[in-house]
């Protein structure tokens, strides 16, 4: 999994940094969403952690986009370690439509919209 530079959510495009420099501290916390300046911090750690840590921190965003202005910690943390383990056990299907055309028509189709 590639966590990205920005992602989208509800509309507002999120920065997102890597660093050890957390508002909330980074003693008890290894990510934070700041919705005011939309930006995710996520610190530096083992590759699977900051990716659960990423998921985390999207799915923290994407309730307050739904108005969840109280969020469980608890359950925010089960659902991002188990979508972390689906989409790791199952990277295939998060591959992109136009990845697959590529791989069976080629880069240069004519035939579909695969990027020819």
């Amino acid at each position: 999994m590639k966590i990205p530079k920005q992602i989208k959510i509800g509309g507002k495009i999120y920065k997102v940094e890597q660093t050890d420099k957390l508002d909330l501290g980074n003693r008890y916390y290894s990510g934070e969403v700041d919705y005011m300046n939309l930006v995710i911090r996520i610190c530096p750690n083992a590759k699977g952690k900051m990716e659960a840590d990423f998921i985390h921190e999207m799915l923290h965003a994407i309730f307050d986009f739904l108005g969840y202005s109280r969020q469980d910690e608890k359950k925010i943390d089960e659902l991002a370690n188990a979508l972390h383990m689906v989409i790791q056990d199952n990277p295939e299907i998060f591959e992109s439509e136009v990845k697959e055309n590529e791989q069976v028509h080629g880069k240069n189709c004519k035939l579909c919209k695969c990027n020819g």
